[in-house]
């Protein structure tokens, strides 16, 4: 049975709890309501996690408990533990290049200065695994970018999130069906 790894990418704590930098996290904990499962710390790996079988695939839902910037690190700790293949890893994370609002589905390329996706490309030594970019706006101004992403956000962006949230959890069943063209023409409608 091939398995998917679904890694929420966000800060731990409660000061970071529904900020735009924690799309990731929230991604995940929306998708537990969805799935029904229960997510368990394993230090060892660094997560919280739950393994669940969906349409005939093992999926192992993620959240590290390590600071996004080291999200890496746990990401390889999964991948290793679960014998993942790098095609079979979605990684949820926000995204400053993309309006609030907006999700994208993606697989490989840059990280476009996103330092999580930093830490990921250098613990697996490959960027070709896939993502799912929700957009969170740009504040205008780089010097203003590490403020900006840990806050919470208007009202209508929290919405948006949401929203997107909802679109990508939509799509999930094609991606571990491994129907990349369905899951796109999904979400751009």
């Amino acid at each position: 049975m091939s398995s998917f790894l679904v890694v929420g990418l966000g800060n731990p704590g409660s000061r970071y709890s529904n900020t735009r930098h924690n799309v990731g996290t929230d991604f995940i904990l929306e998708a537990q309501k969805k799935y029904s499962f229960d997510l368990k710390e394993k230090k060892t790996l660094k997560s919280f996690l739950a393994e669940v079988i969906i349409q005939d695939k093992k999926v192992i839902f993620a959240i590290p408990t390590i600071f996004m910037n080291h999200s890496g690190v746990a990401l390889k700790l999964l991948k290793n533990k679960f014998n993942t293949n790098i095609e079979n890893i979605i990684v949820i994370h926000d995204d400053l290049d993309l309006k609030s609002g907006v999700i994208k589905l993606k697989a490989g390329g840059g990280h476009g200065g996103h330092n999580g996706l930093k830490s990921i490309f250098e613990n697996l030594g490959s960027q070709e695994f896939k993502r799912i970019r929700i957009g969170i706006d740009h504040p205008g101004d780089k010097k203003k970018v590490n403020k900006y992403v840990i806050q919470k956000g208007k009202k209508e962006e929290k919405i948006d999130r949401l929203q997107c949230i909802d679109k990508g959890l939509s799509v999930m069943e094609f991606l571990f069906q491994e129907d990349w063209d369905t899951a796109l023409n999904k979400l751009n409608n």
